[in-house]
């Protein structure tokens, strides 16, 4: 056994304006009077564990609160683990600082490197486990019970095997209720579907269409105008006394002046450059015959599936695309109404082979969880007689129920604290000190099996006193053994079983409280207990002392 927390460091945190708390190895008992600020302790050990930060933990007047643990991590592979997985220095010393502004914002390093909240919570989940009046109430939970027999069986894998199994189930549930659901919306819409799906399939709509329908009745406006113009041209061009003729018999007419007066032979040249191309192109126009013009019959009928097809686009409010995307959607649900009966028969036949699985596995959580209640109830029993309850019967009652997420067993926790008394539930009918005892039980034997470096118990003997308080001494110091414990605790049966003893105090200085934190020694141990036994005088001197003699 080592002391694995070694020093805690508090500045301007709540009521304490500056404290510097050794710790030791074994039981350490933290005695005080009521309201001293015992807690205060506590709460600055869950800061650096990643508890959520307040601005009212900043004490008043200061800039900030810092507390700083330091802890040796030498033996403890677990921390070391986790410190690799988070890329952070992993030697044998472990310093955790968290500063507190006035605004509640706080910030975290872990040997100097600055980490998020959320990984500092899983580191703090390694190093400390905080048992208080909180877990006694959630002893009165039963699910508080599944996951502490849980946890001392070892089924984490099992545990997400069934999960996987109940999260595939629930699945195809759901997929069921849908596919059912849709059947029906379906079928309630066959018809609307179906007239749909005739009008825009029987439509065959085709993407371009329509533009190439407007692009044709464009070019016919186009033909009918080529064809009046060329017919024009060539009357005028071709026939008797058509230009083409009257050229020629102005030529004949330039050649026979010429022939008479030779004056005129220039001008027939420059005639004859004219007319010869002129005519050429003129051959060139009478050759020429219109395109092929569409028909009438045809225009109407481009005209009216453009018609067609700008109808159904404002009808549903979409163009050519969704149209046709909107047909193929009408198809597939049409087919889908056809088609669910076989889905749901595919569906339900997943459903029976996940269930299948869901139970196998739930029959393999239930076999473990009934093997591992048997040593369970023996070692919580067993630590429970030495508690102050001789007789004391501790049983985990498991029982079948309905598949839920964690199994098909009802666990719950059940005390026989007497002989004849029968079996009481811990959720009412259990007393807060046979609770806390019970607590203390199985938190020693959860201890024991999870190896966690300190164990933080906050009053477990609160509600309780005399003989009882002696043998929670007793439990606490033989975790002592083997733990590092810290304890808060009003009895002196309880503090003078402590291997080490801090003490927290109140003074008021100029109108402000201050609360302090000594390490006593054994002079310091004797004036405390003293205190605890009803105020200090030499009885009550002897009695301390005679208390430490014999709890050495």
């Amino acid at each position: 056994m080592h002391t694995m927390l070694k020093h805690l460091s508090i500045s301007g945190f709540t009521l304490i304006a500056q404290a510097e708390v050794p710790f030791r190895e074994g039981f350490t008992a933290i005695t005080g009077e009521t309201g001293a600020g015992k807690s205060v302790l506590l709460k600055a050990l869950r800061i650096v564990c990643g508890d959520k930060a307040q601005a009212s933990m900043v004490r008043s007047g200061e800039e900030k609160a810092v507390v700083e643990a330091t802890f040796d991590i030498s033996n403890e592979p677990q921390v070391k683990s986790v410190l690799e997985e988070l890329e952070l220095d992993e030697g044998d010393e472990l310093i955790i600082r968290r500063e507190i502004q006035e605004s509640g914002k706080s910030r975290a390093r872990v040997n100097g490197a600055i980490v998020a909240l959320p990984d500092l919570q899983r580191l703090g989940e390694e190093l400390i486990q905080m048992h208080g009046q909180s877990e006694q109430l959630l002893l009165r939970d039963t699910r508080t019970h599944t996951k502490m027999l849980d946890d001392f069986a070892g089924n984490g894998e099992l545990l997400r095997e069934y999960g996987t199994h109940w999260t595939q189930w629930n699945k195809i549930q759901d997929e069921i209720r849908a596919t059912e659901e849709r059947a029906k919306n379906l079928a309630a819409q066959k018809d609307f579907l179906k007239f749909q799906f005739d009008e825009l399939s029987k439509a065959a709509l085709k993407e371009g269409e329509e533009e190439a329908l407007e692009e044709k009745v464009g070019s016919a406006s186009k033909q009918e105008a080529e064809t009046r113009y060329l017919n024009d041209i060539q009357g005028m061009l071709g026939g008797e006394n058509g230009l083409l003729d009257q050229v020629q018999i102005l030529q004949a007419k330039m050649r026979s002046l010429a022939t008479k007066l030779p004056d005129y032979e220039d001008y027939l040249k420059s005639l004859a450059e004219v007319t010869d191309p002129y005519e050429s192109v003129c051959k060139d126009l009478l050759r020429l015959r219109p395109s092929a013009a569409m028909s009438a019959a045809d225009i109407d009928r481009a005209n009216a599936r453009i018609a067609q097809i700008q109808k159904l686009k404002r009808k549903y409010r979409t163009d050519v695309t969704g149209l046709i995307a909107l047909t193929e959607q009408r198809k597939e649900e049409l087919s889908s109404l056809e088609n669910l009966d076989a889905d749901l028969e595919e569906l339900s036949r997943q459903s029976r082979k996940a269930l299948e699985a869901l139970q196998a596995t739930a029959l393999k959580l239930t076999h473990s969880r009934i093997q591992a209640a048997e040593r369970y109830d023996k070692s919580v029993s067993g630590i429970l007689n030495t508690l102050g309850m001789p007789k004391a019967v501790f049983t985990t009652s498991i029982n079948m129920q309905s598949l839920s997420p964690n199994g098909a067993d009802r666990i719950e926790f059940t005390l026989a604290p007497n002989p004849g008394e029968g079996f009481k539930s811990l959720q009412k009918a259990v007393s807060g000190g046979e609770l806390s005892r019970v607590l203390l039980s199985i938190k020693s034997v959860m201890a024991d099996l999870d190896r966690v470096p300190l164990l933080i118990f906050d009053e477990v003997d609160s509600g309780i006193s005399g003989e009882v308080g002696n043998s929670i001494g007793e439990a606490l110091r033989n975790l002592g053994r083997h733990h590092q414990v810290l304890t808060i605790t009003h009895l002196h049966q309880v503090a003078c079983r402590a291997r080490n003893q801090l003490a927290v105090c109140k003074e008021e200085t100029d109108g402000r409280t201050y609360t302090h934190v000594k390490e006593l020694d054994r002079e310091g141990r004797i004036h405390e207990l003293s205190r605890m036994l009803g105020g200090e005088n030499d009885t009550t001197r002897e009695h301390a002392r005679q208390l430490l003699e014999t709890n050495p």
